[in-house]
């Protein structure tokens, strides 16, 4: 039996810190924390409304604490909650409502600049298709003098140029000139027994 009963003191003394509950500080605006119960002895710590604590044991109207801190104490647990106290949560919703802020903030810098872009793009779209258009006209244009100047070539594809033309006139007329005149001077060299007269 005795063995039972120090088994039992050994685990409540491990599982007394693991099973401990946490309350907050209720509205109050500080609250002391004594080295014994009761109020008695020296004060350890104060603690603020909506400051989170660990009760570790529990006598009437008194409760042992430890702070985040890790300083373990007595003081009253009329003025412990296991509900956030009111300005706490206050407290909370305010730097929750800062942040969603914040990020609506972000979202309309974000959807701002979303537009401007859009704009942007829109802008050069319309130019990039005007100046497809543009380029379409002019290939068109080009494809059209294309055919043209092939049906041309097709008209004057059996007939020569007349600058050509007169090229070779001028220079068949000076070679008859020419050979009109080598044939001349040969038959009077020929009469005159090869002497030119």
């Amino acid at each position: 039996m005795a063995k039972c009963l120090f088994a039992f003191c050994l685990i409540s003394l491990f599982t007394a810190p693991v099973l401990a509950e946490t309350v907050y500080v209720t509205d109050m605006l500080k609250l002391n924390v004594h080295d014994e119960p009761q109020s008695k002895g020296k004060t350890l710590t104060t603690l603020s409304s909506g400051d989170p604590i660990d009760v570790i044991e529990r006598l009437p109207g008194y409760a042992k604490i430890r702070t985040t801190a890790g300083i373990v104490g007595w003081t009253k647990s009329a003025y412990l909650v296991t509900d956030k106290p009111p300005r706490l949560i206050v407290n909370e919703l305010q730097e929750k409502l800062g942040h969603l802020q914040e990020q609506a903030t972000q979202a309309n810098k974000k959807a701002q600049t979303a537009i401007i872009n859009a704009e942007k793009y829109q802008q050069l779209l319309q130019s990039t298709e005007q100046s497809s258009k543009q380029q379409t006209e002019t290939l068109k244009k080009i494809q059209q003098e294309n055919q043209e100047y092939e049906s041309s070539m097709d008209q004057y594809e059996s007939s020569v140029p007349m600058n050509i033309f007169l090229i070779v006139c001028g220079l068949l007329f000076f070679i008859g000139i020419l050979l009109g005149w080598y044939i001349i001077d040969y038959r009077q060299r020929m009469r005159h027994g090869g002497f030119r007269i």
